[in-house]
Parts: C-alpha cells; sequence; structure tokens
C-alpha cells in the first residue's frame, strides 16, 4: 500500500472550500503520510481565486499554527501554487526566501501574449477559453497553445518550481476540437518542455483533478506525455488538486497504478520517495 501524501489543494483561502484544518483533519482521518498547503499565489490584479496580500499573511499564519498542532500526526508542509505570467508575477525565489515556503508548485493558469501582453485565462469556463483566443490571439489555437507552453519553458528556466503542477492543462477545455495533442507540432512542444524539466530536475505532478471532476477524460498529463517523462527520467508525484477535503485522496492508487503500469518503480515528493 503506497504511503497516502498531497501537496496541491485549495482551502478557503483562495478558491477552494473549507478550512484549512478541516484539510488536515480529513488527512489524519484517512491516514496520510503527508499533506502540504498550496493555496494560489497573490498576484498584482483583482481576480477571485488567488491570495490577496492580506489573506496571504493570513493563510501563512494559520498553516504554521496547524503545523505545530498537528505535527506529531502528520507530516505538514507550507507551500505556494505560485502563478507565472512574465512581467506580472513575482520570483518564486523570493516567496521561497521570504515566506519561507517549504515548497513550491509552479503553474500555469494565465497566458501572456508574448507581443501584445494581453493575458489568456484557460482554466475558467470554456466560453472564456475561446473568447480568449479569438481576441488575443485572433483565434489562431496554435499560436495560443505555443505561448502557453513557450511561458512553462521560460517559467522552468528562470524560476526552477519543485513541482510543475498540470503540466497540459491547456488542453482541458480542447477534447481534441480546435487542435491535436497528436500533431507533430504539438509533441515538438512537449518534447521541448520536457527536456528543460528533465535537465533542470524537478518534479512533475500526475494532477487527476480533471479525471474526478469531469472536465477531462485523461489526467494531467496524458499518458503520451507520462511515457516520455518515464524515458526521460522525470521524476512523478500524484496530486489531486483538492478544493475540498472529501477530494484529497480522489484517484491517488489509480494514478499510482498507471505511472507503475508505464514503468515507474517510485514517485518523488519534495521531501521522500516511495516505491510503486
Amino acid at each position: 500500500m503506497i504511503p497516502l501524501y498531497n501537496f496541491h489543494s485549495h482551502s478557503h483561502h483562495c478558491d477552494g472550500k473549507e478550512s484549512m484544518e478541516e484539510y488536515v483533519k480529513a488527512a489524519i482521518d484517512k491516514k496520510f503520510k503527508a499533506f502540504g498547503f498550496s493555496a494560489h499565489s497573490p498576484l498584482p490584479f483583482p481576480n477571485e481565486w488567488s491570495l490577496t496580500p492580506e489573506g496571504f499573511k493570513n493563510y501563512v499564519q494559520e498553516a504554521r499554527y496547524l503545523i505545530e498542532k498537528y505535527g506529531k500526526e502528520i507530516d505538514l508542509y507550507l507551500g505556494l501554487e505560485i502563478d507565472y505570467i512574465p512581467g506580472h508575477s513575482e520570483d518564486f525565489a523570493g516567496f521561497m526566501r521570504n515566506t519561507p515556503l517549504d515548497y513550491c508548485i509552479g503553474s500555469i493558469h494565465l497566458v501572456r501574449h508574448p507581443e501584445s501582453g494581453k493575458i489568456w485565462f484557460i482554466d475558467g469556463p470554456v466560453e472564456g477559453y475561446i473568447k480568449g483566443v479569438d481576441e488575443i490571439f485572433q483565434g489562431d489555437y496554435r499560436t495560443a497553445v505555443t505561448a502557453f507552453y513557450r511561458q512553462t519553458i521560460d517559467m522552468v528556466n528562470t524560476q526552477k518550481p519543485d513541482i510543475i503542477g498540470h503540466i497540459d492543462k491547456v488542453k482541458m477545455h480542447n477534447k481534441q476540437r480546435w487542435f491535436s495533442t497528436s500533431e507533430k507540432w504539438y509533441q515538438d512542444l512537449i518534447d521541448e518542455t520536457l527536456q528543460v524539466i528533465a535537465a533542470e530536475g524537478c518534479i512533475v505532478e500526475l494532477n487527476t483533478r480533471g479525471v474526478y471532476n469531469g472536465k477531462t477524460e485523461d489526467y494531467f498529463p496524458s499518458v503520451d506525455i507520462l511515457k516520455k517523462c518515464f524515458d526521460l527520467n522525470i521524476p512523478m508525484m500524484v496530486n489531486t488538486d483538492a478544493h475540498h477535503p472529501s477530494q484529497l485522496d480522489l484517484h491517488f492508487n489509480e494514478g499510482h497504478r498507471l505511472l507503475k503500469k508505464i514503468g515507474f518503480k517510485k514517485v518523488k515528493t519534495p521531501f521522500f520517495e516511495v516505491g510503486l
């Protein structure tokens, strides 16, 4: 039996439900070995899903209180899911050093057009996804998707996050409608991105959220990318990206079984490894 762990979750401090303490209690009830807090980092513009600057202070304070309170029952870690948006987001190293954080997840939810600087939000309703491509990228999905992966590559090269979050989330609303993930140009972008990740030694998460909430038929990343990760010896872990305590272990075992089927012998978190 693989020890339960989860390093990607969101409480009421950002866009999740329930308190941080409810997540800890649920993790203890489910006999987790480890749990990491990872709220969405503050951003320099108003939005409905990330921490505010004041909320960030409260989040850190509460996490430290819970680590002290429950530290003998479960291994708890203070993390942050940090959005990388060139010209807008803060330097990851600043968060890591100044907070300080135990770990960080680097993610792309907002794609900056490399020339106009306009922002495409890929994680909201599908209507916004389509509208963003139409208005910001003139309806060119290849250019939009390329910008997503170029931004990911830039994030890895410049920020070096511990974990790469939902690496192919740009596919979530696509469902092979506007671009095919089997096309050579798309696979070339994947290959280039993974080569950079392999060189930096970042962990790639298998994120189960898209499957259990019915938005995708496969995990982030898809099986073909997982196989490429295996070939490149990129370390993997499974996270559920929980937005409610009941989601802490959804598809946890299924994700690990898939990794084992592909050939992985172990998973790696920022703090320990587990054999499969």
